[in-house]
């Protein structure tokens, strides 16, 4: 429900081990099909330095409160699952690099602190290795 319509978000990447700290801001259109029970989430991203990206999810409903999640640069469908007043869920994401890509996993909770805003942090995993965490915090306008 709270990402039907429009969804504006700020936040942070930040990993310590690469010297890396980005930040952003993500507006987002949600769309819900009754017929197939599947919200389309288009994330549009403007970063601090200027770079733009586009990603669009796909999480259909297959439960209270039960999700499977895709994405094209995602690496296979991931469920998302209730855990006490949060959603949590993890998936392996292609990052594009300057020379390349590479695969990470992020275990991401999506917790509501009102009825206008969630918070979501993420950490980013590689080879079990924390590597980075991601802070982002969504508000309804």
């Amino acid at each position: 429900e709270f990402f039907k319509g429009r969804t504006v978000a700020e936040g942070v990447f930040e990993s310590r081990i690469a010297g890396v700290r980005r930040e952003f801001k993500v507006y987002l259109q949600g769309t819900w099909n009754p017929k197939t029970f599947t919200l389309r989430l288009r994330e549009d991203f403007v970063y601090a330095d200027g770079e733009k990206d586009t990603k669009v999810w796909f999480f259909q409903k297959v439960g209270d409160r039960r999700y499977i999640g895709t994405r094209s640069d995602v690496l296979a469908p991931t469920h998302v699952t209730p855990e006490g007043d949060s959603l949590v869920f993890s998936y392996a994401a292609e990052v594009p690099l300057e020379n390349g890509s590479i695969a990470l996993r992020f275990n991401d909770r999506l917790t509501p602190v009102d009825a206008r805003t969630v918070r979501n942090t993420a950490n980013v995993v590689k080879y079990g290795i924390t590597v980075g965490t991601v802070e982002l915090t969504f508000t309804r306008p």
